[in-house]
């Protein structure tokens, strides 16, 4: 029972009856935990309800270019993941996909058992024994939330922003705590956060530009912050990062002008 528990899960995709019945066995008998799914639908209920240390998905599933969908889920569900794209059409263009997906190697059909094999394992081995993760964006504000909120406030106050440090690190904290989580929408202390800031810059008096011009000054420091730290990133997962951190910075902004646009002036 601890032998099994220690052997590297594989979540093979593909929706070929005989590549399904043929390489996933092989796998299995070269010391790989494999589930087998046949579609982007179960692929994806996968990645979300158990841990997997490889993926090896088809490029095509039922549609053309659907495993580079799976891939994506993985990479952002499951960071640690080793992922392997499987083709017959070796192409320069889907090779290029493959590394802007984030790709870790893509194995042409029909696969040579041996080289299969020795590709993930080699890639499993790489990832245990290396300094393979970096910071995670979320992490590293986490570690210097103190200077980031103090740097953040004294540029806000030059300004003349209504963003005062208590309500920065609230913004910050519920921005954090987004990317932490699974959900692309605004949980309710978020929310709630983003409600009050746009209250409060309309109870100043101040013009609605200065909900926009707070937001972006807070989105630089934290650039600013990944620049000073660039050399220790993790670059299989930053990109995802800083989408999901655009993409809440978007969603609180929003949030705030609708709640500037609300509230009568004082």
């Amino acid at each position: 029972m601890a032998e099994s528990k220690s052997r590297p899960r594989v979540l093979f995709v593909d929706d070929e009856p005989s590549i399904r019945l043929t390489l996933p066995p092989v796998l299995q008998e070269s010391g790989f935990e494999v589930h087998v799914s046949e579609s982007v639908s179960d692929a994806l209920f996968e990645i979300n309800t158990n841990p997997y240390d490889v993926l090896i998905s088809d490029l095509n599933i039922g549609e053309e270019g659907d495993g580079f969908l799976v891939v994506s889920a993985m990479r952002h569900i499951q960071p640690k993941c080793t992922n392997f794209i499987l083709t017959g059409y070796p192409a320069f263009e889907t090779a290029l996909q493959a590394i802007q997906n984030q790709v870790d190697d893509y194995l042409v059909k029909p696969v040579e058992i041996e080289s299969l094999v020795r590709s993930v394992r080699e890639k499993v081995d790489s990832r245990k024994s290396g300094p393979l993760m970096g910071w995670r964006l979320s992490s590293l504000i986490k570690e210097n939330f103190a200077s980031f909120a103090d740097g953040a406030s004294r540029t806000a106050k030059k300004n003349s922003s209504a963003l005062q440090n208590d309500e920065l690190s609230r913004v910050l904290k519920a921005i954090v705590e987004q990317m932490d989580a699974a959900n692309d929408e605004l949980n309710p202390n978020a929310a709630q956060v983003a409600s009050d800031y746009g209250k409060r810059i309309k109870k100043e008096g101040l013009p609605v530009s200065s909900i926009v011009g707070g937001v972006q000054r807070l989105a630089d420091t934290v650039y600013g912050l990944i620049q000073n730290h660039q050399t220790t990133a993790d670059m299989s997962t930053l990109i995802t990062d800083l989408r999901r951190f655009n993409h809440f910075i978007g969603l609180l902004t929003e949030k705030s002008l609708e709640s500037y646009s609300r509230r009568k002036a004082a």
